[in-house]
């Protein structure tokens, strides 16, 4: 540590390189607060890096990953292997490690006057509360999902929480009116927003660093598009200007820590230790360009519109009630064209329906896992877990109305399939669970009909009863089907089994379902008699469904000779 001046009072120090403030869990499952240098040096030690909420674990992730390009550039492919294989042995190198730190340890001073850490030492506005920073408390009118501090209310953070909550609010920050630097108030939400964050998870942070890490060799515009420019936000050659800018990343690093915010952190001594008192939040950085043109760890789909016209590249979210599951084509397959897994297709299109969605885009860390089982650096039969990270928005985009993290089983199998065979039964195998949840959603809106109960716009954006008892628990019984799916590609078997397994859990779900709704609630005489015509109507679909399903399967599960 080292001590500085500010407010007319010591404050002490606090560089993140080496002051414990990521939370991280050790292999024996103990939690500690680790440094950065540490959390590199010593990452086959720790099972997971993980934060208070789960956009502060991804946004954690990506500050750690663009020291980690840093750090140990130029990677190309021998280099990779060399840091995957020393997970074994002492861990990622030292000296480069040492060497970098001699040379930016500054760079990494929380409270340095100069260049204090992520933030704008030009703000001259008055300090705010610490509200501000924290996502789970409110100021002012903002809405937030636990905590509703007043904006005279001023909490004290300490070094550590406020250096996670800076590095979070960078990435996810809501979107809205903010404190002006001189005349500029509105700024766009943290890039964060725009997608689920996806991370391939190893079995020690370490694997999980490597299995995110890209080939990076600016000099060489790789990863595509990133230049010889390109760096994180704290070895820029100036601190930002107060002033709110626009521009286009310079590469991959830059992005991983870009400045949506101009952000000061205001301190206070109280016996003798340093505490975070205030902030200063001003809109900073915005990105010029498209999100898939840049954005390494989402994945993208573009959906049919009318007219068999294809939509523009959307990135894939996080829901609050249908799991992310349901884009297992996007998350895990390569990019061929893929089958339309959803019944609206059918319903939208004029004339026959394409064989074929349109383009995809998974995250590039898995295109480069799927490479890697080639050089025998990953078995085959090898089963990672993808964890995806969002955050929504209230509706005006300015305050937090949830956080999410799921997790999908990642064979590696499927991360090398080839055939479209593959794709084409992932898709039905989604597209039963979809038109299954179109049923149970339709029966009870149906029923409320038949007794002129009209749903205001809002109502009926609402999830229903039988929607909340279905969708939660089909994540499940899709993970042993894609870890079964992967197990019957890797032995060269037919997908079959498992498909049919799969439809036959989710059907089985539904008509629980179904059968809860009906019973659920005390009915007499026409009340008694609606429902069950209703319920009559669900099952005859869900057999029909059923039926198109399996149809579907043995149109696409036998592999053709060529193929086999």
């Amino acid at each position: 540590m080292h001590d500085s001046w500010g407010k007319g009072l010591r404050t002490v120090g606090f560089n993140l390189l080496t002051e414990p403030w990521l939370p991280v869990v050790r292999l024996d499952g103990v939690r500690q607060e680790v440094g950065l240098a540490q959390a590199l040096g010593q990452a086959a030690r720790y099972r997971r890096l993980v934060g208070s909420t789960p956009t502060m674990t991804a946004a954690l992730h990506r500050l750690l990953l663009a020291l980690a390009h840093r750090v140990y550039r130029p990677l190309d492919g021998a280099r990779w292997a060399e840091l995957w294989r020393a997970r074994e042995k002492e861990g990622l190198p030292q000296p480069e490690l040492a060497t970098y730190q001699d040379k930016f340890w500054s760079r990494f001073e929380l409270f340095d006057p100069s260049r204090p850490f992520f933030q704008c030492p030009a703000l001259d506005n008055e300090p705010g509360s610490t509200a501000k920073l924290v996502a789970h408390r409110a100021t002012g009118s903002n809405r937030t999902l636990f905590d509703h501090t007043t904006a005279d209310q001023r909490p004290l953070l300490q070094p550590a929480e406020a250096a996670r909550w800076l590095v979070t609010t960078q990435a996810y920050d809501t979107s809205g009116t903010k404190q002006p630097y001189r005349t500029e108030r509105s700024a766009e939400g943290g890039l964060g927003n725009r997608f689920g964050c996806v991370l391939v998870e190893g079995a020690s942070l370490h694997e999980t660093l490597l299995l995110n890490m890209q080939l990076y060799q600016p000099e060489a515009e790789l990863p595509p598009r990133t230049t010889a420019r390109d760096r994180p936000v704290w070895e820029a050659s100036q601190p930002p200007d107060p002033h709110p800018d626009a521009r286009a990343p310079l590469g991959w690093t830059d992005l991983l820590t870009w400045p949506s915010r101009r952000i000061l952190l205001s301190t206070t001594v109280a016996s003798g230790a340093t505490l975070v008192d205030g902030v200063v939040l001003t809109p900073g950085t915005r990105m010029e360009g498209d999100l898939i043109d840049w954005e390494a760890m989402a994945a993208y789909r573009r959906p049919w519109l009318k007219g068999n016209k294809q939509g523009d590249f959307r990135a894939v979210t996080l829901d609050e009630l249908r799991g992310v599951w349901r884009h297992s084509q996007e998350l895990l397959l390569s990019s061929d064209p893929r089958w339309w897994n959803s019944w609206r297709g059918r319903l939208r299109a004029k004339g026959p329906l394409p064989a074929q969605e349109p383009q995809r885009q998974r995250p590039a860390a898995l295109d480069h896992i799927a490479d890697l089982v080639e050089d025998d650096h990953i078995a085959e039969d090898t089963v990672y877990t993808l964890r995806i990270f969002g955050q929504q928005l209230g509706d005006q985009g300015g305050d937090t109305y949830a956080w999410y993290e799921e997790a999908v089983p990642a064979p590696v199998a499927l991360l090398r399939a080839e055939s479209a065979r593959v794709g084409y039964i992932i898709g039905y195998a989604v597209s039963l669970a979809n038109d299954l949840g179109e049923q149970l959603k339709l029966m009870e809106r149906q029923y409320s009909a038949d007794f002129h109960r009209e749903l205001t716009k809002d109502q009926d954006k609402k999830p229903t009863d039988l929607e909340i008892h279905y969708w939660p628990r089909l994540a499940a019984p899709f993970a042993t089907f894609l870890r079964e799916l992967g197990e019957a590609v890797r032995l060269g078997a037919s997908e079959t089994a498992p498909a049919e397994r799969w439809g036959q859990a989710v059907s089985d779900l539904a008509d629980k379902t179904a059968w809860q709704w009906l019973r659920g609630a005390p009915r007499r005489d026409r009340s008694l008699l609606t429902a069950s015509a209703h319920f009559d109507d669900f099952q005859l679909a869900r057999h029909q469904l059923q039926r198109t399903f399996r149809g579907g399967l043995a149109r696409y599960s036998a592999p053709p000779e060529e193929d086999a």
